[in-house]
């Protein structure tokens, strides 16, 4: 029952009347029923997963609380009991993402070591969203350990927090703190709410089906086809499969903050215009941010802060200097949170490949900063001009491109092809006989795809002084109402119900 399946409409729909028609004490009921159906659309074997890991967090949650120290001498005691149930809860919940992760992997392998056939030995089960609603668990074990929330003691209530439906196929990763008061609230009917929510869906869906999906039939065909394509080809569809993920992603991430806010809800934002970015490390801030708030503070900080890191960093000072010294804490902290990254997105050798590049630029830009300023003054640049600004975004976004050609052909030894033909068979002038034509995309369906490229420019660009939906609540009711139908009805014309094309999963569920 994804997202642009009309099922989901039907549901969608029941679901709200409910929602606000039932008593309001029985709005939390109705959220986990719809959200339980939901789950169970994708088949019901994936339910045990996710049963068994809101079980052992909710568990282990509540046996931490319990383990309360009565007098001085017996604190070291009980923190000791609480670090060995959260060590426990932690390392079972990591076993079963690892499992939903590399589980087929791993039976297959013995099976090529016993000699079996390769198709009588069954695959493991790939648990929906088993990623987001892991971490989310895992941070909210933390926040409980270190007395940042009170454990739940209704379970069906913290199942709710992790089955919730519009947040398990993409995320975002939730914590406990932020969702689940809101989840234990009455929510009465607002029309505001209502039309802001229903907006924000429309224009989730325009970059979905109308984009992303569109984007996608070039952008798989050229790297389907690797040993006829020019390297301009490449080159472009690269440029093309980031504006892909971006639109699929977030717009995954619309649809899902909208349907909430319809009933009253609000998830965490994952997106903030990362393109306009203008360096590595701010795209990540922009870029799924509840992933890396959950590794900043889960991670970066415990390690950065962590005893064992203090007395590397001091050592290195003494040998190498106080700058050595001080990138340590830097650099250690950073190289695991990417590795894991990488890590986090697959278990293939391409993605952890992708985590130390994307390591290595911010690594090197945060312990080289100093020298790179200098270099910035040494050639006379004005920091200040717009001029800078625009070349840093397109910089960083070149960048975001190199990382999208390491994952995209799915090897190491694709990337490499890509790349060696990028490099050594461009051919520019591929980009203008007109042969882009002939990748999946007529003449008129390729320049649909530019317009609506440059008009998700142009939104995001107003959205970064003032919401676009407010600017409209604030406009006269004639061009209001335009401005919506006429993307409704671009959704239903090139989107859903355009030539030869057909809604695409979104392809953060895999993750």
């Amino acid at each position: 029952m994804a997202f642009t399946e009309l099922s989901f409409f039907v549901f969608a729909a029941c679901l709200v009347l409910f929602y606000y028609l039932l008593p309001a004490k029985m709005q939390w009921i109705v959220l986990l029923t719809g959200s339980v159906i939901f789950y169970v659309s994708y088949g019901a074997e994936k339910l045990p997963f996710l049963l068994a890991a809101a079980g052992i967090a909710w568990w282990a949650a509540l046996r931490m609380e319990k383990i309360r120290p009565d007098g001085p001498e017996s604190r070291a005691l009980a923190r000791k009991k609480q670090k060995k149930v959260l060590l426990g809860a932690g390392a079972l919940l990591v076993l079963l993402l690892l499992y939903a992760k590399v589980g087929t992997w791993v039976i297959q392998s013995f099976a090529a070591l016993l000699r079996l056939d390769a198709d009588s030995v069954p695959q493991a089960i790939l648990a929906l969203g088993v990623s987001y609603y892991t971490f989310s668990m895992l941070g909210y074990l933390a926040d409980v350990y270190y007395g940042k929330e009170k454990a739940e003691t209704n379970f069906l209530r913290f199942l709710l927090f992790a089955i919730y439906f519009p947040k398990i196929l993409q995320g975002p990763i939730s914590r406990h703190k932020f969702l689940a008061p809101q989840l234990k609230e009455t929510h009465r009917f607002c029309y505001e709410a209502f039309c802001f929510g229903f907006q924000l869906m429309l224009w989730g869906y325009f970059k979905k089906l109308v984009i992303a999906d569109r984007l996608a039939m070039l952008v798989n065909y050229v790297f389907d086809n690797v040993e006829t394509q020019t390297g301009a080809h490449l080159l472009m569809a690269a440029c093309f499969s980031a504006v892909q993920l971006y639109c699929d992603f977030s717009g995954c991430m619309d649809i899902a903050g909208g349907f909430s806010q319809i009933l009253g809800l609000k998830l965490e934002p994952n997106f903030n215009h990362p393109f306009f970015s203008r360096s590595a490390a701010e795209f990540w801030r922009r870029w799924h941010i509840t992933l890396g708030t959950w590794f900043k503070d889960y991670v970066y900080m415990p390690l950065a802060i962590s005893p064992r890191v203090i007395r590397i960093s001091k050592k290195v000072r003494e040998t190498c200097g106080a700058r050595a010294g001080k990138a340590v804490m830097t650099v250690l902290p950073l190289s695991v949170v990417w590795v894991l990254t990488g890590l986090w997105h697959s278990t293939e050798w391409n993605y952890v490949v992708w985590g130390v590049y994307w390591g290595t630029l911010i690594i090197c830009a945060n312990v080289f900063a100093p020298e790179l300023k200098k270099l910035t003054g040494f050639l006379h640049i004005n920091t200040k001009t717009e001029s800078w600004k625009i070349f840093q975004m397109v910089r960083t976004f070149f960048l975001f491109v190199v990382g999208r050609i390491l994952t995209v052909p799915g090897t190491l030894h694709g990337s490499a092809e890509v790349f060696k033909k990028i490099f050594f068979d461009f051919q520019p002038g591929s980009l203008f006989d007109g042969s882009v034509y002939s990748l999946e995309l007529d003449r008129a369906n390729f320049h649909l795809a530019l317009v609506c490229i440059f008009v998700l420019w142009a939104v995001s660009m107003l959205q970064e002084k003032k919401p676009v939906r407010q600017r409209l609540a604030e406009s006269n009711v004639v061009f209001r109402w335009a401005a919506w139908y006429a993307l409704l009805f671009s959704i239903v014309i090139f989107g859903v119900y355009g030539p030869e094309f057909s809604a695409a999963a979104f392809v953060y569920m895999n993750f």
